[in-house]
């Protein structure tokens, strides 16, 4: 509709073209109401264009003016440059000259160059992420193995019906390393549990073996729960005599020592972190 009004405005049809058009024109309100604002466009073009020409009389008053300042002398204050328009009305304020098609082709830029890094940065913030989660392994498992180097290459141990999540304090207990080196490395950038620790809506904390044995069942399965932070710790298993069995550190590249926390709200247990798409697996190698 738009093309063929401004070909309309611009003359720029064939008579027939031309009859359709002021047939359709004469019968719709919406194509008037366009016919109108684009005239208004159109119109002003033109103003625009009749104000922004050169003066016929330019060529002969820019003589004159040069006539004049060599026989004044070129420094002289009482030349003065000629007006490129004698009608010009300085207190007359400016044209704007963008108007609602200018602003909508703007904003449609904007729009698509705001669709094309808002993906690319989210990627590459997740990416940044997922490489800091796989540093905090790695820091994890030198833990682990000064842990095995120290304990006749045995890792921390889990009792039947101990919760995995005591690994920390048998971690912390061994001397390998402090209470906020922990804190910090067991909590993955791309989990809940960063964003809570960030809004210190929930604080991190390695209590004492003393510290639990006080604590009532409710608050010792809320602090278990969380003691492991992000990731999950492998503990020992039953064999065919339902003896249980600890797993051995052989630096194997098929034994896994930790994982991102799995979840039972995702399909296949997978873990929520890095948007579900991938989980990091930490093996004794």
């Amino acid at each position: 509709m738009r093309d063929e009004l401004l070909a309309y405005l611009l003359n720029d049809l064939d008579q027939e073209q031309r009859h359709r058009i002021e047939k359709r024109i004469d019968s719709d309100p919406i194509w008037q109401h366009e016919l109108e604002r684009l005239r208004c466009y159109v119109d002003e073009g033109r103003l625009e264009a009749e104000e922004d020409s050169t003066p016929e009389d330019l060529v002969s008053r820019t003589c004159n003016y040069v006539k004049q300042a060599s026989s004044q002398g070129a420094l002289h204050p009482a030349v003065l440059p000629a007006k490129l328009s004698e009608s010009q009305d300085t207190s007359r304020p400016r044209r704007n000259r963008w108007t609602a098609i200018d602003w909508i082709v703007v904003a449609s830029i904007l729009t698509v160059i705001a669709t094309l890094l808002v993906p690319a940065i989210r990627e590459s913030r997740e990416s940044a992420r997922r490489a800091q989660c796989q540093n905090k392994l790695k820091q994890l498992a030198l833990a682990l193995h000064d842990f095995a180097e120290r304990n006749q290459g045995q890792l921390p141990i889990i009792e039947p019906n101990e919760h995995a999540g005591m690994f920390v304090v048998k971690l912390r207990d061994s001397g390998g390393m402090t209470d906020a080196q922990l804190n910090d490395l067991l909590v993955c950038p791309s989990s809940a549990l960063a964003e809570n620790v960030a809004n210190e809506t929930k604080s991190r904390r390695i209590p004492t073996r003393i510290e639990l044995q006080q604590l009532s069942l409710s608050q010792l399965e809320a602090i278990l729960r969380h003691m492991a932070g992000s990731y999950a710790y492998r503990f020992g298993y039953f064999d065919n005599d339902q003896k249980y069995r600890q797993v051995k550190f052989n630096y194997s590249s098929t034994e896994p020592l930790m994982a991102d926390k799995p979840s039972f709200k995702v399909l296949g247990f997978q873990s929520p972190h890095h948007g579900t798409c991938g989980q990091n697996v930490l093996f004794q190698d």
